[in-house]
């Protein structure tokens, strides 16, 4: 028997906990990318503007990476170090670019 849970709606780990709880109930497997994808969908970023075309992508524990606006387009760079920041994408909005540093995926 499973003790209930008590975690909010905007709970990143009360939904990694639900969707564990769900697995145990229904005897399903899951696999640890699952609730990886849960964890960093949820993750709360912050923007600061270094130079007009150069954006810093922080959560509240670690940089992620920055955003370099380079004509028409905004390059993601992953990496707490800009000059050591291994490009990810190239995107159309700074937003996009921001998202894509905010899911950690390339």
């Amino acid at each position: 028997m499973t003790e209930p849970i008590d975690a909010t709606q905007t709970s990143t780990t009360g939904d990694a906990r639900r969707i564990v709880e769900l697995a145990a109930a229904t005897n399903t497997t899951m696999s640890n990318q699952l609730l990886l994808d849960t964890l960093r969908r949820s993750a709360r970023v912050t923007t600061r503007h270094i130079r007009t075309d150069f954006v810093e992508v922080a959560t509240a524990s670690a940089v992620l990476g920055y955003v370099c606006r380079q004509g028409s387009e905004y390059t993601a760079l992953r990496g707490d170090d800009p000059a050591w920041a291994q490009e990810i994408g190239r995107y159309g909005t700074e937003s996009l670019a921001v998202e894509a540093l905010r899911m950690r995926r390339a």
